[in-house]
């Protein structure tokens, strides 16, 4: 076997290693992930899905999978989150009371460490739409209802990514530049803590285990993953991904729903 050129893996999730229909080559991924593990190459799943619902997609191979997840707002490796950054509770309170005040067609859902929290009076297909992709959802009051010690990692909406520049400018103007906004598709918006996104997440990630920037390879398919494509050694965007990330990837890969990625690392390490 020709020499890996890569030491770690990360994959983002929907639109890239998982098919349209939310999944993936099981029997395939579990070869790739042997000959990694065998290599000591860390596999890492760079995606703004919860923690909980990342977990739920490797279900067989929890443990064995690295997660940066909400966007790289929480970090796990070996089974054990070694690193948070949330938004401030009093910081976040204001935030939602100012997008309900100042934009109050903009549908929101704010995603904790423990729970997905959502308001009662929210409509039920939107319910419906939000319980797809989070898992624990808590429907309350109103948003001060949201418990304190459940730390708060984004706040999502569903507007558009002019919509969303326009809040974080606004709200960063009154209260401190303290939030920024990162599109995750499909119309929605991410707001996190400054400073957090996927890249950021990753080098911490690669940090954790001594390996450079330079040593990682990375797929993608939108725009929250050009930071990441931009800053390692081998990235793919996918022949699905949109233009902009194309155009900062290295290589294309397969599309998602031929298992690219796995297409991709099966020729890298010779797995049949």
């Amino acid at each position: 076997m020709t020499q890996i050129p890569f030491k770690a893996v990360a994959v983002d999730l929907d639109g890239t290693f998982l098919t349209e229909k939310k999944t993936f080559d099981h029997a395939l991924f579990a070869k790739v992930l042997r000959k990694l593990q065998a290599n000591q190459i860390p596999f890492i799943c760079a995606t703004g899905n919860q923690l909980i619902r990342s977990h739920e997609y490797f279900d067989e191979f929890t443990n064995e999978v690295d997660y940066v997840s909400e966007n790289g707002a929480i970090l796990e490796a070996d089974g054990k989150v070694f690193k948070r950054i949330a938004i401030d509770y009093d910081t976040a309170q204001k935030l939602l009371h100012f997008i309900q005040t100042e934009y109050p067609e903009a549908i929101i859902m704010v995603s904790a460490q423990h729970h997905c929290y959502i308001l009662k009076s929210m409509d039920q297909a939107d319910k419906d739409d939000i319980r797809i992709y989070y898992r624990d959802v808590q429907e309350i009051d109103q948003f001060t209802d949201i418990d304190p010690t459940d730390a708060i990692l984004k706040v999502c909406l569903t507007a558009d990514d002019e919509l969303a520049q326009v809040i974080q400018d606004r709200f960063n103007e009154k209260y401190g530049d303290c939030i920024r906004g990162t599109s995750s598709g499909n119309m929605t918006i991410d707001l996190v803590h400054k400073g957090i996104n996927k890249a950021a997440g990753i080098a911490e990630m690669l940090k954790h285990y001594g390996i450079e920037q330079k040593d990682l390879i990375a797929f993608g398919d939108g725009e929250n993953d050009i930071d990441m494509l931009k800053a390692c050694g081998y990235s793919y965007a996918m022949k699905n991904a949109n233009e902009k990330t194309k155009a900062v990837a290295k290589y294309e890969a397969p599309s998602n729903d031929d298992n690219g990625v796995l297409q991709i690392l099966a020729k890298y390490l010779d797995v049949e």
